[in-house]
């Protein structure tokens, strides 16, 4: 299997879905091959939540869209249907959450906190999930890597003295 980061983004979603326990799994619309217009809200919601301000520039549901392009088909759906999948379980496991893309700010923060360090195990791998797809496009813009708290890569990160480096001399 290649392991490119689109498959890895698959294999993620893939994983999040199937642990999802079987009576909540046949309560989920069938599965499509691109993000609607509710799928497209959510993922902006998240975007706003993870990235801050300047989120609405990135346009990551576009990016995302691409994404899917360059998928197998039979990978589509998985990625597809994770948004859309979050926002359901959102409604029946917290019947008084509503559409997370309607909640406000504060609100849409303490749901994701929720998904993200819940006791059931599902529930976090799917948060995981849906937080790698939306943050999944923006790693390799440095304008960002700040307000997602990743560091950048580690080439080039430690300024290290030529002769603090060995090469497999003898000490």
């Amino acid at each position: 299997m290649d392991v490119s980061r689109r498959n890895l983004l698959v294999l993620s979603a893939a994983s999040a879905l199937l642990a999802i326990p079987a009576p909540l799994r046949a309560a989920l619309p069938p599965a499509k091959a691109t993000f609607g217009d509710d799928d497209l809200a959510v993922i902006a919601a998240l975007a706003r939540l993870f990235y801050g301000p300047g989120a609405d520039a990135l346009n990551v549901g576009e990016a995302l869209q691409k994404t899917l392009g360059f998928l197998d088909e039979s990978q589509q759906p998985v990625l597809a249907s994770l948004p859309s999948t979050f926002d359901l379980l959102s409604r029946v496991l917290v019947p008084t959450c509503g559409a997370f893309a309607e909640l406000s700010e504060e609100a849409q923060a303490a749901a994701m906190e929720d998904w993200l360090q819940s006791p059931l195990p599902f529930r976090r791998q799917v948060g995981q999930a849906l937080r790698q797809l939306v943050l999944s496009h923006c790693y390799t813009n440095p304008a960002v890597h700040a307000s997602i708290g990743y560091a950048g890569p580690w080439i080039g990160r430690f300024e290290l003295p030529v002769h603090e480096l060995r090469f497999g001399e003898p000490e």
